[in-house]
């Protein structure tokens, strides 16, 4: 999936990092920064309700 991101705009955000990387690890980075993108989305996602979980039954006796 490709980044939201611009290299351009990725770099910015390297820099206030204060990391200092050649241009080849940036490009590196930055062909997969799409993915890390799509995990923020769905760890920033609200959680469902505890409506939308399934049911659970348990019983302790055997047979039951």
């Amino acid at each position: 999936m490709p980044p939201r991101t611009t290299e351009a705009e990725f770099e910015v955000l390297l820099r206030r990092a204060g990391l200092a990387l050649t241009p080849a690890q940036i490009a590196g980075i930055h062909a997969v920064f799409g993915a890390i993108e799509a995990m923020q989305d769905r760890v920033r996602t609200p959680a469902l309700p505890a409506e939308a979980e399934p049911a659970t039954c348990f019983a302790a006796e055997p047979g039951r």
